[in-house]
């Protein structure tokens, strides 16, 4: 297995594959190995991928060598890796695997035999840390034998959680007698004696063979993995009294260990217990009382006594409280002071029993710097082993599982009462909460036996300040066996199984309390450390300090503080804190600034540290590191170079566990930079010492070639050391990439490829990833370049072949520009393009730089020659290059890109140097930096003409006229451009080629807007608007075309053309390939050659007379210039591409239909007539169609055949010439109407349906500018229409009286006729009792008057009642109005129009019957206009009765009134409804009108019932009543009273009332 462990061969054979082209020298096989820090940072990549992946590590796993391809290629064809280095890191980290599988299959892991790159392995895959390990539990189980020769301390090593600790850590400390004897065990065995034996030992040795320990530790580890889970805490650093910082830890390992001793040294308090758990079984209450009780009592007086005890106070309340300040705030509550130290050497008698066991214990009552961070939290397991309740639990599932009872602001659960108290259910499975005191016990009591009860109520009472819990269950297991499932907490009853969970619960709470005092503990050996710290800084800055501040910084140890700083992170680290625990080296690493740092590495001996120390520092081996720092001096000088290193492996080791995969990269890259810078200075103090200690000191009688040699060795060695110092970062740099390509996919390169492997980081990480690679690979270049320099001496800078390609002029720019005719005959001849350049290459013995041999084989090839460097650079700029990209950074990209192009040039691949620059002009055109963009085309047209790239360099040289680089381009340039672009613009090979639109000339087509109308249409299928113009067939089109050129010269093209297609085919190009070609063409525009394109704006024109009608695009503009022609499409501009919708010309044909209209019952005769106009009509037709009623002849029918002729409908045929004119007529008739008002219209309608083209159609077709087209097509209607109406109709008539007995008619007639007609006659006849007067005609001047259709004639007539006819009257029924109209050939019609004069008769009728609508006008008085509520008021009716005695109908006739003719009387009523009221008094009566007096007096009085302002009064109200003569029924009308009441009354409220209280019981 020793060949295993080893960097090289770890197949047991070869490393790998040997490159092919290089010697298989042991020298390269070493070099070959990984380096320590690849190793580490792969296998902690591959760790991680592992864990959020899963699939194991393959020797096919993706090759890191070539990032600029993201995937597998050839290890061979990189200069940078190989493929042994590859394989043999995956195989390292194999092995290492393996030897992480041996400790999960209990396997203890040995790392004597390890060596450190493999250890590297294996810490970085997660073992020796203290996250695994997780924390310590001391068990006390006085039920275990003690094991002879191993101080009694066993551990729980089948956890797979965790690795077995340190044997040492668990050893008694030596620190003197005070604790010794802490935790006494047997040294010998069973056979040892009695009194040497504790307590709580003696106590139980009835049951020394119950092992309780290891039941308890097998369940823990079997059913529960020893791992608690999801337990709360408080952050001690960032939390406060007033605003705690919760969290909660997912997985918790936990180590079970028995009976371990305290430990004394600070910087080892990270290795003892968190907490205590004493098994206490216990029989009986006898029992418990002679035995159990004094020995539980010594154990809890001495851990209290060790460590920081509960305190009373609300903070403990049963969970890890921090400061107020945070961590690095001191505590509250000092500790008591100690009862003897070692220190002190007094004396104290101890006063309590407490203090006095302890003396005897061996320990002082408090805390001591010997009794170390040992752990005052402990848990109390109580195991009952009576018979009888061995019997309960094994029928009711065992005892209880609950907290503890205690106070309230100790922790745990508070009972109420022993049964209410113990039934709640728990909160958590293993101490969910922070806080135990809101947990209630998860199990009832009163399932147990009562002598469990009483045990149990006494452990509460008798240990207040720890936890009891009952785990009976250890007793029930006693016989099953390990693999038995019977035995399995899971398949236990529900309260068996709910005493573990309390268990769990506690331990967890008893731990996070545990945490929290060491925590603090911490904090204050760092202060006291800390105070002396300011003096050693400015010591180590170099800052004079007076004597006392020199003792103060001598006083300060570095080393321990150090040490103590680093277990308080490996405390964080295993509480699952790897945040905090990277805080601490931050902290750390900003304690002293990075020159005090240099200043302790200077002042220590450099030949004491070898490459071994920095393989341990860098290999993260904690427990031999701090070791060493141990043996190195108080101020960590001996030390000091490594610190840093250390600290920073160990940071990455907790980025990793916490899934910083970036992070992991900005920290190295920050370490390898400040790792270099300072071994950079570490070379330059140690050269100038040299150079004083060996040259300053020359004797005079030296000679001066003695002197100048040793200045040049001295000079020399500098520069071997430099480049040692550079390649290490060099390789470095490299490395990480290497080792970041095992996690990252940077899926961002694959354009549409599928991901074999899913992402284990977003997009974003990636990109921040990509960024620290590109800037790691930035300073690799860097690196590369300087080693170069070095390689080649003092002019090393000046004969860098990098450095001279990179310059700011090119070697090939300083020879004359060869036209491009030569240089393609020199081609045909096969001569050389480039002539050589003096001192352009290098000697091989140039090249000869003696590197360390553990230099990576890979940097030491690349100085073997010229070619060798090139070629690295080249692949270590493109790696740069590839990530710079994928974050973002593009501009860097393109800096780098721009050397290698050089770089390219340099070599003479002109084809690489144009392929990188083509990639890369793009990138100055986006930023718009004209001038980096101008030269960047020039590189590129100069190595495109080197390689003879036809095409290539026509279209780069198009490119260079663009006009944004004309005020960076020089003229010459431009003219030697334009030179080789004629030139190259005759070669038939560019023909082949279809040319966009090149920036060396612009086009812009508009199209003359003037009279035509814009609109717009959006295509899908390119996202853009098209800008269509309305325009008809036979319009003539102007297009107009601005042509600027950006060349120096003019040019002769030889055609210019414009692309028309119709919308539709557009659209299949640019779904087919969006390639516009002549064949996809309807119409193409040319203008006439030869054309002279000048330098500048010029306007050229098309024009178009459209003879189809479609919707064309103007799709592309074509330049044709001698074998190229360039094609501007209209998709590709920016502005709206311009449409074209052609509709149909307007047709100039015309029909007419006479006559206007139709008389129903006859025949008349219908003439239809035709005009063509200027359209050729190539086909139509005429069609006749007749409505229901109608009916028509064909034309030319016979006189004969026309009775059997008539039809619905005929159609006849058109075809006509320009200017023609023709004549159709025919014999229509329609059917006499029935009735009045019908709803149907007869009509007949000639529908004439045509296809023409326009006028100019032949003259265009005969030139052959126009394809053949379909002809366009209208539709032409005219129609006659029968009389649906009578010639007039009534719109309105209306009835009203001007006098009793005369009324007014008033009529209104609308003229319906589309012929004007005359008023000829007209006559009025009324039934009775209206009837016309004689002079009640007042129409006279209407005689003869024309109306014209939609006019209304207004009518008026006086007419009078009678009941006689008068003027010889003809009797009707219904009003009736006749009147008589005349057409202009003097044929008369009669209209009889019926009136609707309804309402004026039955006003008529009404009135006849009410002739007497009497009236009473009445005049309310008040007498008085205030008063009080309650007080009557008197009021009077002044009745005005004149209307009653005078009616209407006396004025007609001699005929009486009502009161007179029938006998009526009149009855008055005076009520008070709806008023404010009381009335009293004669309110109602007959009024008397024999007197015949007018007016008639009513007096009553009225009592206000409201306080305030009363508008409302009492009304008055007449009717008639029945004659007492009268025989028949007579219809009496009603009398309308109308009063006129006072403006309003002031009513008061009462102020006094006089009463009289009268008991009820007496009488009077």
């Amino acid at each position: 297995m020793d060949d295993f462990y080893k960097v090289k061969g770890v197949d047991g054979g070869d490393n790998g594959h040997q490159n092919d082209d290089e010697p298989n020298s042991d020298v390269d096989a070493e070099s070959d190995s990984p380096s320590l820090l690849r190793v580490a940072l792969s296998a902690g990549y591959i760790h991680l991928a592992q864990t959020r992946r899963g699939p194991p590590v393959s020797s096919n796993s993706r090759n890191p060598s070539s990032p600029a391809q993201g995937s597998t290629t050839e290890a061979t064809s990189s200069a940078l890796s190989t493929a042994s280095q590859d394989h043999a890191t995956l195989n390292l980290i194999k092995a290492a695997q393996a030897i992480a599988s041996q400790k999960s299959h209990n396997t203890p892991i040995d790392k004597t035999n390890i060596d450190p790159i493999t250890l590297a392995a294996l810490s970085s895959l997660g073992q020796f840390s203290q996250a695994s390990n997780g924390v310590l539990v001391n068990i006390i189980d006085p039920t275990t034998p003690h094991i002879a020769g191993n101080n009694g301390v066993t551990y729980n090593q089948t956890s797979p959680a965790s690795l077995p600790p340190n044997l040492t850590v668990n050893t008694p400390p030596t620190a003197g007698k005070a604790v010794g004897g802490l935790f006494k065990t047997l040294q010998k065995g069973h056979a040892a004696s009695s009194h040497n034996t504790p307590s709580w030992e003696q106590s139980n040795a009835i049951h020394s063979n119950l092992h309780l320990f290891s039941k308890l530790q097998t369940t823990f580890t079997r059913d529960y993995n020893s791992t608690l889970h999801s337990l709360s805490y408080s952050n001690p650093r960032t939390s406060t009294t007033a605003s705690p910082s919760m969290g909660t830890i997912a997985h918790l390992p936990i180590r079970l260990g028995l009976t371990i001793q305290p430990i004394s040294d600070p910087d080892r308090w990270h290795e003892g217990p968190y907490c205590h758990v004493y098994i206490a079984a216990c029989d009986n209450v006898d029992h418990y009382r002679a035995k159990v009780r004094p020995a539980i009592r010594a154990f809890v007086n001495q851990i209290e006594g060790s460590g920081i005890g509960i305190q009373e106070d609300s903070r403990h309340n049963g969970r890890m409280e921090s400061p107020d300040s945070g961590h690095n705030t001191a505590s509250s509550s000092p500790p008591p002071p100690p009862m003897s130290t070692p220190m002190s050497g007094k004396k104290v008698k101890p006063n309590t029993a407490n203090e006095k066991a302890l003396v005897k214990a061996g320990l002082a009552a408090g805390k001591t710097s010997a009794a170390g961070n040992f752990g005052s939290r402990y848990i109390i397991v109580f195991v009952p082993t009576s018979g009888s309740n061995h019997a309960n639990t094994t029928n009711g599932g065992g005892g209880f599982g609950g907290f503890r009872a205690g106070r309230n602001k100790a922790g745990g659960v508070v009972p109420a009462s022993e049964d209410s108290s113990l039934r709640q259910s728990e909160n958590s499975l293993d101490g969910s909460s922070h806080n135990a005191a809101a947990a209630l016990p998860p199990g009832p009591i009163a399932h147990s036996s009562k002598d469990v009860k009483e045990l149990y109520m006494k452990f509460i009472k008798d240990f207040p300040k720890g936890r009891i819990v009952i785990l009976g269950t250890l007793m029930d297991g006693s016989d099953a066996e390990e693999g038995d499932d019977s035995s399995r907490i899971a398949s236990m009853s529900p309260l068996k199984n709910q005493e573990w969970k309390a268990f769990l619960h506690n331990l967890g709470g008893a731990i996070v309390d545990g945490f929290g005092d060491r925590v603090k503990r911490y904090d204050e050996e760092l202060r006291r450390l800390d105070s002396k710290r300011a003096a050693f800084v400015r010591k180590m800055s170099g800052e004079k300090l007076p004597t006392n501040n020199d003792d103060e910084a001598k006083g300060f140890d570095l080393s321990h503080f150090f040490l103590v700083k680093e277990s308080l992170a490996f405390t964080y680290e295993q509480m699952q804190m790897p945040d905090e625990a990277k805080l601490q080296y931050e902290e750390l690493e900003a304690f002293l600034p990075e020159e005090a740092w240099r200043q302790l590495a200077q002042s220590a001996d450099r030949d004491s540290i070898n490459d071994i120390d920095y393989n341990l520092a860098l290999a993260g081996d904690s427990e031999e590191f701090r070791r060493y720092v141990k043996s190195s001096g108080q101020d960590l000088r001996g030390v000091s170079r490594l610190v840093l290193q250390y600290m920073y492996v160990r940071q990455m080791r907790l980025l990793f566990q916490i899934g910083g995969a970036v992070e992991v990269l900005t920290r190295s890259k920050d370490f390898l930079a400040r790792e270099y810078r300072n071994r950079l200075a570490d070379i330059a103090t140690e050269f100038g010492m040299r150079w004083k200690s060996e040259l300053e000191n020359v004797g005079i009688n030296s000679s001066s070639d003695k002197v100048l040699a040793r200045q040049e060795l001295l000079k020399k060695d500098k520069r071997m050391r430099e480049a040692e110092v550079e390649a290490w970062a060099l390789s470095s740099c490299w490395d990480i990439k290497c080792a970041s390509d095992h996690y990252f996919n940077f899926a961002a390169s694959l354009d549409s490829a599928k991901q074999e492997t899913p992402q284990l980081s977003s997009y974003s990480a990636e990109k921040d990833a990509a960024r620290c690679l590109a800037e790691l690979l930035e300073f690799a270049i860097l690196r590369l370049t300087r080693i170069g320099d070095l390689s080649l001496g003092e002019n090393g800078i000046k004969a860098n072949p990098i450095r001279r390609a990179t310059s700011e002029r090119p070697v090939d720019t300083k020879s004359p520009w060869k036209p491009w005719k030569e240089l393609q005959k020199r081609r045909a001849q096969k001569q050389p393009l480039v002539d050589a350049v003096s001192g352009d290459q290098l000697t091989s013995t140039e090249w000869e730089l003696d590197l360390p041999s553990n230099v990576c084989s890979w940097l030491r090839k690349a100085f073997a020659n010229k070619s060798r460097y090139e070629e690295t650079y080249l692949e270590l700029a493109e790696s740069a290059v590839h990530f710079n990209r994928l974050a973002g950074r593009f501009r860097f990209a393109s800096r780098l890109e721009d050397n290698r192009a050089e770089v390219f040039i340099s070599r003479g691949d002109f084809e690489s140097a144009a392929s990188v620059l083509a990639n890369n002009v793009s990138a100055c055109s986006r930023d718009q930096w004209n001038r980096a963009h101008y030269w960047r085309i020039f590189r590129l047209a100069c190595s495109q003409r080197m390689s003879g790239d036809v095409l290539a360099y026509l279209e780069t040289l198009t490119q260079s006229f663009n006009p944004k680089l004309a005020s960076v381009a020089p003229q010459k340039t431009s003219a030697l451009f334009q030179s080789d672009l004629e030139a190259i613009i005759g070669d038939p090979s560019v023909a082949s080629s279809r040319w966009g639109a090149f920036p060396f000339l612009e086009t812009e087509l508009s199209i003359d807007t003037e009279v035509s109308k814009q609109s717009s249409q959006p295509l899908p299928f390119l996202r853009r608007k098209l800008a269509k113009h309305l325009r008809h067939v036979g319009d003539e089109l102007k297009f107009s075309l601005k042509i600027t050129s950006h060349l120096p010269r003019h040019i002769m093209v030889h055609g210019i053309r414009l692309y028309l297609l119709t919308l539709e085919k557009y659209e299949n190009v640019y779904k087919r390939d969006g390639v516009v070609t002549e064949d996809d063409a309807f119409r193409v525009l040319e203008i006439e050659a030869p054309i002279k394109i000048e330098p500048g704006e010029m306007e050229f024109s098309f024009s178009w007379l459209p003879m189809s009608y479609n919707i064309y695009v103007a799709a592309t503009v074509e330049i044709q210039w001698k074998e190229a022609s360039f094609f501007y499409d209209s998709a590709l501009v920016r502005k709206p591409i311009i449409g074209l919708d052609i509709q149909p010309s307007e047709p100039t044909q015309t029909i007419e239909l006479n006559p206007l209209f139709l008389i129903p019952g006859h025949i008349q005769n219908v003439r239809f007539l035709f005009q063509s106009g200027s359209d050729i009509v190539t086909e139509g037709r005429v069609k006749f169609i007749c409505s229901e009623g109608l009916q028509v002849v064909p034309p030319n029918t016979e006189a004969s055949k026309v009775d059997e002729a008539w039809s619905d409908e005929c159609i006849v045929p058109l075809k006509a010439k320009p200017g023609e004119r023709i004549v159709i007529t025919t014999l229509a008739k329609s059917d006499a109407k029935h009735g009045e008002g019908g709803d149907t219209v007869q009509t007949i309608k000639a529908r004439v349906e045509t296809f023409y083209r326009h006028s100019s159609y032949d003259s265009v077709m005969a030139a052959g500018e126009e394809p053949e087209s379909n002809p366009m097509n209208t539709l032409l209607e005219a129609m006659v229409t029968t009389l649906d109406r009578p010639a007039l109709s009534v719109d309105d008539a209306e009835g009203f009286a001007f006098d009793d007995e005369e009324f007014m008619i008033n009529v209104s007639l609308q003229c319906n006729s589309p012929i004007p007609f005359s008023v000829k006659e007209w006559h009025l006849d009324l039934p009775l009792p209206l009837q016309l007067s004689g002079d009640g005609d007042f129409n006279h001047h209407m005689y003869r008057q024309a109306i014209h259709e939609g006019e209304m004639l207004m009518m008026g007539f006086k007419c009078m009642k009678s009941t006689k006819l008068l003027n010889n009257n003809t009797p009707c029924e219904k009003p009736v109005l006749r009147v008589v109209l005349q057409d202009d050939f003097g044929k008369s019609f009669l209209q009889v129009l019926p009136l609707n004069l309804e309402r004026i008769y039955n006003q008529i009728r009404k009135e006849d019957t009410y002739a007497e609508m009497y009236t009473a006008t009445a005049e309310l008085q008040c007498l008085a206009m205030d008063g009080t509520v309650g007080h009557p008021v008197p009021f009077v009716y002044n009745l005005n009765t004149h209307s009653l005695t005078m009616p209407k109908r006396k004025k007609q006739s001699d005929s009486q009134s009502i009161v007179s003719e029938a006998g009526c009387r009149v009855l008055y009523t005076i009520l008070s409804d709806g008023s404010d009221w009381i009335v009293s008094g004669k309110v109602q009566g007959i009024l008397d009108l024999s007197s015949g007096a007018d007016t008639v007096t009513l007096q009553f009085r009225g009592i206000p019932t409201q306080s305030g302002i009363l508008r409302s009064f009492p009304e008055l109200f007449l009717e008639y009543l029945p004659g007492k003569s009268s025989s028949q029924s007579f219809e009496t009308p009603p009398i309308i009273v109308q009063c006129n009441n006072p403006e309003y009354f002031k009513s008061l409220a009462y102020t006094t009332s006089t009463s009289l209280a009268v008991p009820a019981s007496n009488e009077f």
